[in-house]
């Protein structure tokens, strides 16, 4: 059955010690499509946040618990994406030295130990003995997702998923990295990460692109930042409006956010100077109205869900109710998600300043990782 349109609904830093192989290695599994990602879902959708862990620290041990791959793969490495929804932009090439170790974790993700040991199964294998990788610079991806995930780390032996499944737990230390900026320093490099909440409720973030226009008489050109929210089968958007123009004082300054089904860059016909980045079948007035300098954090709640998988277009902006001036933001997409997994299926253990630490915090908020 048809599904309803919205309408009717490589630089590398080469480094002395990496080995020539394991970097071979690293760019033909950047050629391969996954075998598996995890969280399972967001292979084609953006993570709800970013992270620097744990290639991002100089000395750190970190945990990924994943009930999510599937049974009786053979694993030769993981991979990481950069971050597509923020706006930032190149991230230099670095080295990293570090190992990997692999087992079948005795706890699920939602019971995972703030004691490393705890996490680690019976026979664990060393996949990546201790050495020296190298990543490429990346750049901020021109839509989201990321289309591949360029930060790849090899196995040299590889692991296979037990017939009857199970909960991988991927355990990286780090000892040390190199990069333009000088060694063993706590890098940014803004990996792709989502948030798991135990009540299945997801956030889906916007991916920002174009360039807004202020109202006539403003200088502050504004931007949005929208968030869908997903929860107990309803849609709610988060929208932070800024500098969308100044209130003359009357009161009459409002908030508008637009939805559509397709992408465009039309001209809005009284203003050519302001585009239109999408259909804008929906309109909604924004609740509260804009501060002093023209910002304004609403919710737009209650609104029905839609069917996963729709790519929505997305503008916000100001109109004065006295004299009918409009000023409009940039653009945003995302596309619509399905419920989070429930119970949650990965989860996080980190100490992000000390390797040899034998205890790491716990969270549900882990990297998007593909594994090859």
């Amino acid at each position: 059955m048809p599904r309803p349109s919205l309408r009717h609904l490589l630089l590398l830093v080469p480094h002395q010690f990496c080995a020539a192989a394991a970097l071979v290695a690293a760019l033909d599994l950047r050629a391969q499509l996954p075998l598996a990602v995890s969280p399972a879902d967001r292979q084609h959708l953006e993570g709800s946040s970013f992270t620097h862990l744990p290639l991002g620290r100089a000395s750190t041990r970190m945990q990924t618990l994943h009930s999510d791959v599937p049974a009786g793969l053979v694993l030769s490495g993981h991979g990481y994406r950069r971050d597509a929804a923020g706006v930032r932009g190149a991230v230099e090439a670095f080295s990293a030295e570090l190992q990997v170790t692999l087992s079948i974790s005795p706890n699920l993700p939602t019971r995972a130990s703030t004691t490393f040991a705890n996490n680690v199964g019976p026979n664990p294998v060393v996949v990546l003995p201790r050495q020296w990788l190298s990543f490429p610079a990346t750049q901020r991806p021109n839509l989201d997702p990321a289309a591949t995930f360029d930060l790849v780390v090899p196995y040299s032996t590889p692991f296979q998923m037990p017939t009857t499944g199970g909960t991988l737990c991927v355990d990286i230390e780090i000892w040390g990295n190199q990069s333009a900026g000088g060694n063993n320093r706590n890098l940014s490099l803004y990996l792709d990460s989502h948030d798991l909440y135990s009540d299945g409720r997801v956030e889906q973030p916007g991916f920002r692109f174009g360039t807004g226009c202020p109202a006539p008489g403003q200088s502050t050109v504004p931007t949005h930042t929208p968030s869908l929210w997903l929860r107990q089968g309803l849609t709610q958007f988060d929208v932070a409006l800024r500098g969308a123009g100044r209130d003359d004082g009357s009161g009459q300054l409002r908030g508008w956010f637009a939805v559509g089904a397709l992408a465009s860059s039309q001209p809005w016909p009284a203003n050519a100077n302001c585009t239109l980045w999408g259909t804008a079948e929906a309109w909604f007035v924004l609740p509260g109205t804009p501060d002093t300098s023209g910002n304004l954090d609403a919710s737009l709640t209650g609104l029905p869900a839609l069917p996963p998988g729709y790519r929505l277009w997305c503008q916000a902006g100001s109109a004065h109710l006295g004299t009918g001036a409009l000023a409009f933001s940039d653009g945003a997409t995302l596309v619509t998600p399905p419920p989070g997994p429930m119970p949650m299926t990965a989860s996080r253990v980190a100490n992000s300043t000390d390797r040899g630490s034998a205890t790491g915090t716990v969270a549900n908020s882990v990297p998007v990782m593909a594994f090859f």
